[in-house]
């Protein structure tokens, strides 16, 4: 579990370096970039969360269940990807628009491939917001490519 939620923080936090990254690109309009850098401090505030969930004892949160770790693996491997291709090239706004809808699904995939059972009603509900702001996520972005493309 302290594996799957670690790998969790690392993709949350890469996810908002590439936002952010985004974000500087002089490609994309000022609007978009507002977006964007509210995008990733929502992931901080994710990595923040699932950070808090580490301090909890093991077996308190969840159900006892083995956790497959492949799909997050995957989804860190290839944000760890993006985020070296937007270090060293400007997207266009309409890479940068689907760049983060790729991001989110994929997000999204992997915590429906991982669903957990929590014991503490108080995680149950934090998880559940999360999930429900990754769909939000995909919304704005969304809404994004309808309004600059």
């Amino acid at each position: 579990m302290r594996k799957f939620l670690l790998l969790c923080i690392e993709v949350e936090e890469t996810v908002a370096l590439i936002y952010r990254q985004l974000a500087l690109s002089t490609n994309v309009p000022g609007e978009l970039k507002v977006v964007l850098n509210e995008l990733a401090n929502e992931e901080d505030n994710h990595a923040s969360q699932l950070r808090f969930a580490l301090r909890f004892p093991a077996g308190t949160v969840v159900v006892d269940k083995s956790i497959d770790v492949t799909a997050v693996n995957a989804l860190l491997i290839r944000a760890k990807e993006i985020l070296a291709i937007v270090s060293q090239e400007q997207l266009d706004t309409r890479q940068t628009i689907e760049t983060g809808i790729e991001l989110e699904q994929n997000f999204i995939q992997a915590h429906i491939g991982n669903s957990l059972e929590f014991k503490n009603i108080e995680m149950k509900k934090m998880f559940s917001a999360m999930a429900q702001d990754e769909k939000v996520h995909i919304q704005k972005l969304y809404d994004a490519k309808l309004r600059f493309l």
